[in-house]
C-alpha cells in the first residue's frame, strides 16, 4: 500500500506540475502578444475587478470543496447537494453584482467598468457548473485530465484575446480571456470527467459540513480581500497604469510560485490526508514536502530578483519597464510562499480549520495595517510593505503549524535553510556579471546569469551529499521508464 501511494503521488505530482506549467507557459505567451497590444492603464483597468471576482468565486464554493476532496469515499447525494448549492448562490450574487455594477463605473470615474465587469463576472457563474467535477479530478489524483482540459481551454481563450485585440477591443480582449478561459474548462470537465447529479438537494447534507466549511470560506475571504486589494487601491490613488503595473508583476511572480506551490499543494493535500492516522508518516511525508518544495523554490526566487529586467523588457518590451522594480520587491518577498502554501494541506488534512482562519485573520491584518504605514511612499512603498508583512508571517506560521505534528523549527531550518543559503552563494556572484562585460547584450547577460547560477546550484546540492537531487533524477528516471514500457 505504501508503494502503490508513493507511485501514484509521485505520477500526480509530475502531471500537476505539467498542469500548472503548461497553464502558465500558455499565459506567458499570451501575455507575450496582448502586452504589444495593450497598453498598462488597460490592463490595470480589469486589473480592479479581481477582489468583486474572488470574493463571489469564494462565496460561491463556501469551502464546501475542501470537504469533499478530504472524503475517502464520494458521497453522491453530498456532491449533488453542493453542486445545487453552487449554481444558486453563483446566479444570486451574479445578479447582485449586475444590479451594483454602475456604481464600480462611478468610484472609478471610468463608465466602461459598468458593462465590462457585468461581462467578467459571469466566469465565476460558469465555474459553478465545474466545482465538483474539479473535487473528483484532485480527489483521485487524476491530474493528468485536469491537464488536459487546462492546456486546451487556456489556448481557446488566448487565442480569443489576441484577435480581439488586434480588432481594436483591448480592454475587452483581456476581459474576453477570463470569461472564455472559465467557460471552456467547464464545458469541458463535463465532457471529460464521468460525474452527473442526482436530483436530490438536502439540506442536512450542506449542515454537516458547514461547520468545517464555514471557517475555510471566512479565512478565503479575508486572504482575497487582501491579496486583491492593492490594485484597487493603487489604481484610485496612483492611477490605471500603476495598477496595471503592479499587476503585471504580480502575474510574473505569481507563474513560477503557483507552477511549484499549487503543483505540489494539490497533491499534498489527498497525500496527507490518506497518512493521516499514522503521525511518523504524516510528519515524514510533511518533510519531505518541506524539502522539496524550498530545493526548487530558492533558486527560482533568485533568478526572478537578478533578471527582472531582462524578462520583463522581453516578454513585455520597453513600455513596460515599472513592471521591473515591483516583481523584485515582490519576488523577494515570496521566498517563503511556497512552502506556506504547504501548511494548508496540513491543517485541512487535521482537521485545524480554526488554526487556518486565525492565521490568515494574524496575516491579514499585518497587511491592512501595512498598507496605512506605506501608502504615502508610493507604490514601491506599498509593495515593500506588503512583502516585509509576508515575510514575518511566513517565517512565523511554518513553526507554528510544525509544532502540531512534533515538526520542530530546527528540524525546519534544517530542511530548508541550506538550500536558500546554496541559492543565494550560488545565483549572487552572478549578478556582477553586467558589470564585468558592461558591452554584452542585456539578454545575453541573462542567459549567462541563469546558466552560470543554475549550474553551480546543482553543482553545490550534488557535492553536499543531499540525497534530494538523486530522489528527483531516480523518479525522473522511473516515470520515463513506465512511459516507454506503456508505449511498448
Amino acid at each position: 500500500m505504501t508503494d502503490n501511494l508513493k507511485h501514484k503521488t509521485g505520477i500526480a505530482f509530475f502531471w500537476s506540475l505539467i498542469d500548472k506549467g503548461g497553464q502558465q507557459f500558455i499565459q506567458l505567451l499570451i501575455m507575450f502578444v496582448m502586452a504589444r497590444l495593450v497598453e498598462p492603464d488597460e490592463m490595470g483597468t480589469v486589473a480592479v475587478l479581481s477582489i468583486f471576482s474572488a470574493i463571489a468565486s469564494i462565496m460561491q464554493e463556501s469551502g464546501f470543496s475542501s470537504v469533499l476532496i478530504r472524503r475517502k469515499e464520494a458521497i453522491p447525494s453530498e456532491q449533488s447537494s453542493v453542486f445545487y448549492f453552487n449554481i444558486s448562490v453563483s446566479l444570486l450574487i451574479y445578479l447582485i453584482f449586475f444590479f451594483s455594477a454602475p456604481l464600480l463605473g462611478w468610484f472609478y470615474e471610468k463608465p466602461v467598468l459598468t458593462n465590462l465587469s457585468r461581462f467578467v463576472f459571469l466566469a465565476f457563474v460558469f465555474n459553478a457548473f465545474g466545482i465538483i467535477q474539479n473535487i473528483n479530478l484532485v480527489r483521485t489524483l487524476n491530474f493528468k485530465t485536469n491537464t488536459r482540459i487546462t492546456l486546451i481551454a487556456g489556448i481557446i481563450s488566448g487565442i480569443v484575446a489576441i484577435i480581439l485585440a488586434c480588432f481594436g477591443l483591448k480592454v475587452w480582449a483581456i476581459a474576453s480571456q477570463i470569461v472564455v478561459l472559465s467557460f471552456v474548462r467547464n464545458v469541458l470537465l463535463w465532457v471529460f470527467v464521468r460525474w452527473k447529479p442526482i436530483p436530490q438537494f438536502r439540506l442536512s447534507d450542506l449542515r454537516g459540513m458547514y461547520s468545517y466549511s464555514a471557517k475555510l470560506m471566512a479565512t478565503n475571504i479575508l486572504n482575497q480581500i487582501c491579496g486583491n486589494i492593492y490594485p484597487t487601491i493603487i489604481s484610485k490613488l496612483f492611477g490605471f497604469s500603476q495598477a496595471g503595473y503592479y499587476s503585471q508583476a504580480k502575474k510574473f511572480n505569481d507563474i513560477p510560485q503557483v507552477v511549484i506551490s499549487d503543483g505540489i499543494k494539490n497533491v499534498a493535500l489527498p497525500m496527507l490526508s490518506q497518512v493521516n492516522e499514522d503521525h511518523e508518516r504524516r510528519k515524514r511525508a510533511f518533510r519531505k514536502i518541506m524539502r522539496i518544495t524550498g530545493f526548487i523554490s530558492f533558486p527560482v526566487t533568485m533568478i526572478l530578483i537578478l533578471l527582472a529586467e531582462p524578462i520583463i523588457i522581453f516578454a513585455l518590451s520597453d513600455k513596460w519597464v515599472g513592471v521591473i522594480p515591483l516583481l523584485q520587491i515582490l519576488a523577494a518577498g515570496a521566498v517563503l510562499y511556497p512552502l506556506h502554501t504547504m501548511t494548508s494541506p496540513l491543517l485541512q488534512a487535521l482537521g485545524k480549520s480554526q488554526m487556518i482562519l486565525t492565521l490568515a485573520a494574524c496575516q491579514n491584518f499585518g497587511i491592512l495595517a501595512s498598507i496605512l504605514l506605506s501608502v504615502h511612499w508610493g507604490v514601491e512603498g506599498l509593495i515593500w510593505g506588503l512583502s516585509a508583512v509576508n515575510m514575518l508571517f511566513y517565517s512565523i506560521e511554518l513553526i507554528v503549524v510544525g509544532r502540531k505534528i512534533g515538526y520542530t523549527a530546527k528540524e525546519l531550518f534544517v530542511d530548508i535553510i541550506p538550500f536558500l543559503g546554496i541559492a543565494f552563494i550560488a545565483f549572487a556572484p552572478t549578478a556582477l556579471i553586467p558589470y564585468l562585460l558592461p558591452d554584452i547584450h542585456i539578454y545575453l547577460a541573462g542567459i549567462l546569469q541563469l546558466l552560470a547560477g543554475g549550474i553551480l546550484y546543482l553543482l553545490i546540492i550534488k557535492l553536499s551529499g543531499a540525497v534530494i537531487l538523486q530522489e528527483a533524477i531516480d523518479f525522473a528516471k522511473r516515470f520515463t521508464k513506465r512511459g516507454k514500457e506503456k508505449e511498448a
